[in-house]
C-alpha cells in the first residue's frame, strides 16, 4: 500500500509536543479504513498485533519504532508468568522487538492495579526513551534494547537482558528515594525539555481514602534525563491532594520564558519556572463553594487531563477515578501571562457546571459540561472536549461559547485528536467516531472495533495507529 499522507513522521511523546495539544500536521489522508470485525475484511489494513488484556497506553511513534504500555497478556515473553507491567516496541511494520517487564508491586490495588499494566506513554529523543512503570520508577530506556548488542548502562545488572527484553539505562524508584506513595497507580507521562524530564509522582491518599501517607513526598518533579539525578522536587499540594495524581505535564512559552504545567491532586494548575521549580502562577480548577466528598459525591474535583498550551493561555478540565461515575465538570482556558494567584483574573472563560436558565443545553438545570479524563484539541479557533458520560463539545476558543455538541452514548476515555480536517474519538463500547472539524457537526463515520477504546489515535509517517483494549492497529492513511 502506498500513502499520498504528508506530515509528521514521528509522535514522540503523548500530544506529540511538549505544548500537548492533540493536533496531528499529516494532511492528504484518506481515512477509508476499517478493522476486522467478526469476519468482514478488513480496509488499508496494514497489520495488527496483539497487546495485553487492558490497554490504557496510548501508543508513541519515533525513528520506525512503536512504542505502547500494556499488561503481559500478549505472551511476547512466555518465560515472564503472570500479570506484569509492560511496555512493547514494534518496528513500523509490525514486528515485535522487545518488552519491558515490570513486576506488580505487592501492596496491590492501593499502589499497583491489577491488570491496568503501564499506562503511562513514553517520551522518546534519539536513541533514549523516558517513561513511568507501574512500579512508580522513572526508567531511562534504550530506544534499541539488547538488539543492538550493548548493555547501556550505569545500569549493566539487568536480571531480563536477552535480546528480546529492555535496555534499562537507569530508574530512579520514586517509592524508594522519595517515599512516594502511589495511589491505584503511576500513570503521568513524562516530557523532555532540554536535559530535564518533567513528571508527576501520582503521590496520593491511602486505602482507606483519608489519609495521606507521604505529604511531604514531592507530587512535581524534574530529573536529569542523562543520570536519573533530582534537578528539583515540589510537593506543593502537600496534604491537599484529594485523591490520586495521575496527570502529565505540559510545557509553553510565554515571552520567551518556558513554563511547566503540572496539574495539581488538590485541583489547582500550576505553572512552575522549569529551571528551579518556582512558583510562576496557580489556578483553581473549581468553583469557590465546591466540595470534596469521599467516593466522587462532591463537587470539587481533580485534573486527571492533560494541560493544553495554546496562544499564551492553557486549556484544561476537571475530572475524578471514573469508578467515582458522572458528575459535574468544568473547563476553562485560563490566561498564562499573569503571576501569582490568578484564578479569578486568569480566567478567560469557563465553561461547564448547571445549565440554570437553559440558556446554552436548552434544559433549565442541565449539565453543561461532565468530569473528563480527556485531553483537548485545540484547532482554527474551535476547542474540541470530550467528558467521562461520552459527550463530545466543540467550543468557541475566543468566547468559551458552545458551538455544538454530540453524545457517543458510551464513556470516553481517550482524547480527541485533529488531523487533516477532521477529529478522531474512541469510546468504551468500542467505536471509533470521526467527525468534520469545523462549526457545523458533522459525523463522518463510525467504526466498531473489537473491544474498547481507552486510548488516544496516533498518526506518524502516513499510518494510523490505534489500539482498542487487546489489540494494536496500524491503518494506511
Amino acid at each position: 500500500m502506498t500513502s499520498k499522507a504528508t506530515g509528521n513522521d514521528n509522535w514522540p511523546m503523548w500530544g506529540g509536543t511538549p505544548g500537548r495539544n492533540m493536533i496531528n500536521e499529516t494532511t492528504g489522508t484518506n481515512l477509508d479504513f476499517a478493522p476486522p470485525l467478526d469476519g468482514a475484511e478488513p480496509k488499508n489494513l496494514l497489520w495488527v498485533r496483539s497487546l495485553g488484556s487492558q490497554t490504557y497506553g496510548n501508543p508513541v511513534v519515533a525513528d520506525g519504532k512503536v512504542f505502547v504500555g500494556t499488561n503481559n497478556g500478549g505472551k511476547y515473553r512466555p518465560q515472564y508468568k503472570g500479570d506484569l507491567g509492560v511496555m512493547l516496541a514494534f518496528t513500523t511494520d509490525g514486528e515485535f522487538l522487545w518488552q519491558l517487564s515490570r513486576e506488580k508491586l505487592p501492596q496491590g490495588r492501593v499502589n499497583d492495579w491489577p491488570e491496568q499494566g503501564i499506562c503511562s506513554a513514553p517520551v522518546v529523543e534519539g536513541d533514549r526513551m523516558w517513561v513511568v512503570t507501574n512500579r512508580a520508577e522513572l526508567m531511562c530506556l534504550d530506544t534499541e534494547g539488547f538488539l543492538d548488542g550493548e548493555n547501556d548502562g550505569p545500569i549493566t545488572d539487568e536480571v531480563d537482558s536477552e535480546k528480546q527484553d529492555a535496555d534499562i539505562v537507569w530508574s530512579l524508584d520514586m517509592i524508594e528515594e522519595l517515599g512516594v506513595f502511589p495511589h491505584n497507580l503511576a500513570t503521568s507521562s513524562p516530557l523532555v525539555l532540554g536535559d530535564v524530564v518533567y513528571l508527576l509522582t501520582s503521590n496520593g491518599v491511602d486505602e482507606a481514602h483519608l489519609e495521606l501517607p507521604a505529604p511531604r513526598a514531592p507530587s512535581f518533579l524534574a530529573v536529569n534525563k542523562k543520570t536519573g539525578e533530582i534537578v528539583w522536587e515540589d510537593n506543593t499540594p502537600f496534604d491537599q491532594v484529594l485523591h490520586g495524581q495521575w496527570g502529565s505535564p505540559a510545557v509553553g512559552v510565554v515571552d520567551g520564558q518556558a513554563q511547566v504545567y503540572f496539574p495539581g491532586g488538590d485541583g489547582w494548575l500550576y505553572a512552575l519556572d522549569p529551571a528551579d521549580g518556582k512558583l510562576i502562577w496557580k489556578f483553581d480548577l473549581n468553583p469557590k463553594d465546591s466540595k470534596w466528598e469521599l467516593g466522587g459525591r462532591g463537587t470539587r474535583n481533580a485534573i486527571i487531563a492533560t494541560p493544553v498550551f495554546v496562544d499564551n493561555s492553557v486549556v484544561l478540565a476537571v475530572g475524578q477515578d471514573p469508578e467515582h461515575g458522572e458528575g459535574i465538570g468544568h473547563l476553562y482556558r485560563i490566561d498564562a501571562t499573569q503571576q501569582g494567584d490568578v484564578t479569578e483574573s486568569g480566567k478567560l472563560w469557563h465553561y461547564g457546571g448547571t445549565d440554570e436558565d437553559g440558556s446554552i443545553t436548552g434544559d433549565e438545570g442541565a449539565e453543561v459540561f461532565r468530569r473528563t479524563l480527556s485531553t483537548v484539541a485545540v484547532y482554527d479557533g474551535l476547542v474540541y472536549a470530550a467528558d467521562l458520560s461520552g459527550f463530545v463539545h466543540c467550543v468557541d476558543f475566543e468566547t468559551g461559547k458552545r458551538v455544538w455538541e454530540h453524545d457517543l452514548l458510551a464513556a470516553v476515555w481517550g482524547s480527541p485528536m485533529y488531523v487533516d480536517g477532521h477529529v478522531l474519538l474512541g469510546n468504551e463500547d468500542g467505536v471509533l467516531t470521526i467527525f468534520a472539524a469545523g462549526r457545523e457537526k458533522k459525523v463522518v463515520r463510525e467504526l466498531q472495533f473489537n473491544s474498547s477504546i481507552y486510548s488516544t489515535p496516533t498518526i506518524a509517517g502516513g499510518v494510523l495507529y490505534i489500539s482498542d483494549r487487546s489489540k494494536l492497529y496500524a491503518f494506511q492513511l
